[in-house]
């Protein structure tokens, strides 16, 4: 994959006349003839996974005789072959190929994958050409020279043995064989002796090239840390001898100094920070953090200054474990999962082997450590004076993950210097400097980011004409005639959203690897703009400069981007007073519903694309709607109008999900009203709108009035919603990181095998029984088996067995698999790496419900069996865990049924639910209702609940989620369902899938909405996002 057996199939067979094709090159056809029938290697480079089944014959070797040559049947034509002359061979740029079991048979697989120690040998090899070319010279005439003698020794061994088995009576009258005895005797002794001194000069030479070990090892982990972020992002893929040239630049680069280890070391730095810069580049913002991570982390593990102990508690923290199988928690100011994460560190960090017993002890200075608000800044009981900044980093990832990202980007200052954490914007011109007429520029797009204006900007200063084209159906006539004209003339092309013409960019990447093909004018560059997709071919990302540019977050660059939009010319274009207002409001409000993406399913269930052609298409019809007010002379502005265009019309267009089309109407509501044009209006303290003035005014506004770090307040949400977003980030980093890491040996000792196959005898001794089927006939049978409520249970009871049976032969299969005993299969693979990383494997998701770690997952299995093995035996509870339920709508209608049956005259179409949250918790209810049922395990999210004034409240800070004390849910009359309090009507969502919320038909975690007390108006709630979850969050 790194391009190393393709260059020494090219050296190697130079002297035999190679001939280079590929299922691309129109002539494919014709080499594989010419080649064949002439006896000449084939080299077929850069295949993906399928071969093109003209080959079929040539691997099967089905060559016919005729005469006396052979021939092969190529399609529809018969082609001369010479079978003894004729090779083979087939390259593939993926890095980890899955090749059909039918292919592999037919070839020879050889994995030339550079491994750690061979790069760090190719490296080191660079290094000393670079700073003590003398020596290196020498140990390569040496190499050159032990390996003409070795070849010697076996030619003059072949010759011998050639003689002995030729000749006919006694060997010693044969006075050739005698003479060749000799000369091999005596020439054996003298190459012996050359070998013998050879491999002293190499032990010397080796011994002085030694001291430069360091920069090599640093270049092998960087490398290896480059390749493993391609794991991330399919768009994230470095060449090798991309790699080699910032190693090269880095020597020449680095300031000199005549001590060794100086001069290692500035290398070192410069190399480090050289690649960072060149990598992080093109990385997404939350990737660069996880590049850094990891680089101070394999840096320090390279150095054991740390251990993959360390390494391993950070990322999966105490993922693995089983709360019920450990020590008890002191208190609930500490969460199951953070508990899980101090046990962890306990057991595998011998500094912290103290933490739960220290946390225990002192229960109340932990507990007040813990609620601080950023306890990082604060000594950590007990273990301050012992602490570096890696074990830190350690306590606050276990105890409070949501201020992991800050710990960690000071571990990294430490480990490797401040400037690593400092951000860099983007410079096109340096980047356009690194550039020559056969590297392409790749911008990968996300959301909210564009960088043609900035690439126009640069060519409009290099007084450079650019040629655009927006990739699509049929686009690649243009593309190709702007390409023609750019390689003739110098000009620019910029091919933009280049996902949807990969077809074009295969052509295009051979065009800029063929050398010698055609000559390309210096001055030309192509940009290309995409989306990250999977298709889009390696070659041309492996050559090109990567870029990204992420939209700026936060309040203050929206308004400042928005206002970059809006001109002088704008604002005078209607003469009323209110447009200037309008127009601010109108930007203020689009800031918001972007701001509140970053949130997460709080924020929007979807994560909609809202972007600059909303607020574009608001501020053309609020211009209309002003010139038109002006000419009928109306006083005040229709509000219901401009609400009803902004939030169901424009915005509203985007929209999927009902919760966010209410969402939506209540920011309308709450932005566009009469009060906006007061005096000194404040939407919140500190985002005032500014009096009407010209658009410098509003942009100093912007510059010198607008808070620089916002409030979750500001977008409708509570306090709580930054610790979520901030939780959210870690998680993101931690899972992120999973995914780079290779699939080879943990650490520690144990393999990945041992530790899954301990894993996997732990639980399945967990595993319930099945359900008896004649048991369950006869209970319900006894409870009622025709009744609603009664075959819902039924159902649950199956679809719960199903799962049972699924992990319990998972657990068994994959113990077997481990052991040899049976075929690992594709879903086993990823069982074990799914269960070794803590995660749930995707065969126990189907059909079941979603949880982001194994051992949570496997405690919910446990607790519905539980539930319902109860069901069985003592009949209905008293209340219902509701999370126990995979169909809860299903059950829920079956209740309202229910209660219909029970009474005279009641259609079922005429019932609608009615809930109430009572003061009992779960074991205090001690009597099952009249009517409907009791339910409980719902958990607060966004909001918090007064049990003693029964309504909903604020949630304190740092409460993510509450658990809500028990509903009572029955069914009544539609004209008899009267409140006399304010109610709002709040989601419950399930979790089938990793998105949290949803309703749609492709996010179907929506399960039933009740109507909950509130005190307040309940447009807060809405905005708050208030959701009722089955689930404690994560």
């Amino acid at each position: 994959p790194q391009g190393q057996g393709l260059a020494r199939i090219r050296n190697k067979e130079a002297s035999n006349g190679v001939k280079e094709t590929s299922f691309q090159d129109k002539a494919f056809r014709n080499s594989l003839e010419d080649c064949m029938g002439f006896g000449k290697p084939l080299l077929l480079a850069n295949v993906e996974n399928e071969l093109d089944p003209v080959l079929d014959p040539v691997l099967d070797k089905a060559f016919i005789k005729k005469g006396k040559n052979f021939i092969v049947q190529l399609a529809d034509k018969e082609c001369d072959v010479e079978p003894d002359k004729f090779l083979l061979y087939i390259t593939t740029r993926l890095p980890n190929p899955h090749f059909t079991p039918e292919l592999s048979a037919r070839v020879t697989v050889i994995d030339f994958t550079v491994t750690i120690q061979g790069l760090e040998d190719q490296l080191l090899a660079r290094v000393v050409l670079q700073e003590k070319p003398e020596l290196e010279q020498e140990r390569r005439k040496l190499q050159a020279d032990v390996n003409q003698n070795q070849k010697l020794i076996v030619e003059l061994q072949d010759l011998l043995l050639d003689k002995l088995s030729s000749c006919e009576g006694s060997l010693l009258d044969d006075p050739d064989i005698v003479e060749v005895l000799a000369n091999t005797k005596k020439r054996s002794k003298e190459v012996q002796e050359i070998l013998k001194n050879a491999a002293e000069a190499e032990t010397r030479i080796k011994s002085a090239c030694e001291e430069f070990r360091p920069v090599a090892t640093r270049g092998s982990i960087l490398y290896f840390l480059i390749a493993e972020m391609s794991g991330i992002n399919v768009m994230y893929q470095t060449s090798l001898a991309q790699f080699i040239q910032i190693f090269s630049k880095s020597m020449l680069d680095a300031e000199e100094n005549k001590i060794p280890a100086k001069r290692i070391r500035n290398i070192i730095e410069e190399l480090s920070y050289a690649t960072f810069l060149y990598i992080g580049r093109g990385l997404f913002e939350r990737h660069k953090d996880v590049f850094i991570i990891l680089l101070a982390m394999k840096v320090q593990i390279q150095a054991q200054t740390i251990s993959m102990d360390h390494f391993n508690c950070f990322v999966k923290g105490g993922a693995a474990l089983d709360v019920n199988a450990v020590r008890k928690k002191p208190g609930n100011w500490i969460t199951d999962n953070n508990w899980l994460n101090a046990v962890q560190l306990s057991m595998s960090i011998p500094l912290l082997k103290e933490l739960p017993e220290a946390i225990v002890r002192g229960d109340q200075q932990w507990k007040q450590w813990n609620d601080l608000e950023a306890p990082e800044q604060q000594r950590v009981p007990d273990f301050e004076d012992k602490l570096d900044k890696m074990h830190r980093m350690l306590i606050i990832r276990a105890l409070r993950p949501d201020r992991t990202m800050i710990v960690a980007k000071e571990y990294v200052a430490d480990a490797l210097g401040q400037k690593y954490v400092v951000s860099n914007p983007l410079n096109l011109e340096t980047t356009h400097a690194e550039s020559n007429e056969r590297t392409p520029f790749v911008c990968v797009l996300s959301m909210g980011s564009d960088p043609t204006d900035l690439i126009l900007g640069l060519a409009k200063k290099k007084k450079k004409e650019v040629q655009s084209v927006s990739m699509g159906q049929g686009q690649e006539v243009v593309a190709r005639r702007f390409c023609d004209q750019g390689v003739a003339t110098g000009c620019w092309v910029l091919l933009q959203n280049c996902h949807l013409g990969i077809k074009f960019l295969i052509e295009l990447e051979q065009r800029l690897a063929a050398k010698d093909a055609e000559v390309i004018d210096p001055e030309f560059r192509v940009w290309i703009t995409s989306e990250p997709h999977p298709q889009f071919p390696i070659g041309l990302l492996q050559m090109s400069i990567k870029i990204t540019n992420e939209a700026p977050v936060g309040m203050k660059a929206g308004m400042k981007r928005s206002y970059a939009w809006v001109t002088q010319d704008m604002l005078d274009i209607v003469a009323r007073a209110e447009w200037k207002t309008l127009v601010w409001v109108m930007c203020h409000a689009h800031s918001v519903v972007q701001e509140r993406r970053k949130f997460g399913s709080i924020g929007w269930t979807v994560p909609y694309e809202f972007n600059q052609s909303d607020l574009n298409a608001c501020c053309l019809f609020l211009q209309k709607h002003l010139l038109e007010m002006e000419a009928k002379k109306s006083k005040e502005v229709t509000w219901t109008t401009v609400r009803y265009m902004v939030s169901e019309i424009q915005y509203g267009g985007r929209i999927t999900d009902d919760w966010d089309r209410r969402q939506m109407n209540y920011f309308s509501d709450k932005f566009f009203t009469q009060a906006v044009f007061d005096p000194g209006y404040e939407f919140l303290k500190g985002y005032s709108i500014p009096a009407p003035g010209d658009i410098n005014a509003y942009r100093r506004h912007i510059d010198d009035l607008m808070p620089a770090v916002d409030v979750p307040e500001v977008v409708g949400l509570n306090q709580n919603a930054d610790l979520t977003y901030r939780l959210q980030q870690a998680t993101d980093l931690f899972d992120t990181i999973l995914e780079t890491q290779p699939r080879g040996g943990g650490g520690g000792g144990k393999s990945r095998e041992d530790i899954v196959t301990e894993m996997c005898v732990d639980l399945l001794s967990k595993v319930p029984a099945d359900f008896n089927k004649l048991e369950q006939q006869a209970a319900l049978q006894k409870m009622g088996a025709t009744k609603p409520i009664i075959i819902a249970f039924r159902q649950e009871m199956d679809v719960l067995q199903k799962s049972i049976s699924v992990v319990r032969s998972t657990l068994k299969n994959l113990q077997m698999a481990i052991a040899g005993t049976i075929v690992m299969s594709d879903d086993l693979a990823n069982a074990l790496d799914a269960m070794f990383n803590a995660k749930v494997p995707a065969m126990w998701l189907k059909g079941a419900w979603f949880s982001p770690t194994v051992g949570i997952w496997f405690q919910i299995l446990l607790s519905r069996h539980e539930q319902f093995d109860r069901w069985l035996k003592q009949g209905r509870p008293k209340s219902y865990w509701l999370p126990g339920f995979s169909n809860g709508q299903g059950f829920l209608t079956a209740m309202k049924q229910e209660v219909a049956r029970s009474k005279q005259g009641w259609a079922l179409d005429d019932v609608v639910m009615f809930t109430e949250v009572v003061k009992m918790d779960s074991e205090d209810v001690k009597e099952s209702p009249q009517d409907g049922i009791y339910v409980h395990g719902l958990y607060l999210e966004g909001a918090s609940w007064s049990k003693k004034e029964a309504h909903l409240v604020e949630a304190a800070r740092g409460e993510l989620v509450k658990l809500l004390p028990v509903m009572y849910i029955t069914g009544v009359l539609k004209s008899n369902k009267k409140m006399d309090y304010q109610v709002y009507e709040c989601p419950v969502y399930f979790r089938f899938d990793p998105r949290k919320r949803g309703m749609t038909a492709a996010q179907p975690n929506f399960m039933f909405a009740p109507e909950i007390k509130t005190v307040d108006p309940p447009a807060k709630w809405v905005l708050r996002g208030v959701a009722l979850l089955t689930y404690p969050g994560d």
